[in-house]
């Protein structure tokens, strides 16, 4: 995973954003397994975000919506948006439940969806 912690200016609250590229074959987890792949980014999440702060999690996860990794994340986080490219391995996550928009932007030259999405902190 790739993250940046950043705060607004305006109001103080921060927020921590992660990016993550899954591990092939599709929907295996790689070497250590499906449970162990979404555990290690919930403890880099874990170790890395305050108590108050919101997290989003994107990526192209490699991972179907079924699969174990996502079912173990969407446990911990709300499951935002998925797109559908390659049988939906691209996904967005984020701790806030208040989601205000979701599209697919389509493809735009790329082998998968750009995805968009609103969440009110």
């Amino acid at each position: 995973v790739q993250w940046v912690r950043v705060r607004h200016r305006g109001n103080g609250r921060t927020m921590i954003f992660v990016n993550f590229h899954g591990p092939l074959p599709m929907s295996s987890g790689g070497k250590c397994g499906c449970e162990a792949t979404a555990c290690n980014i919930m403890r880099v999440i874990g170790e890395t975000a305050e108590p108050n702060d919101d997290v989003i999690l994107v990526g192209d996860f490699n991972s179907v919506t079924g699969s174990p990794t996502i079912q173990r994340l969407g446990e911990r986080m709300h499951r935002v948006f998925s797109g559908n490219t390659h049988g939906g391995v691209d996904h967005i996550f984020s701790s806030c439940p208040s989601v205000k928009e979701t599209r697919n932007l389509g493809t735009g030259g790329s082998d998968h969806d750009a995805l968009s999405a609103l969440i009110e902190a």
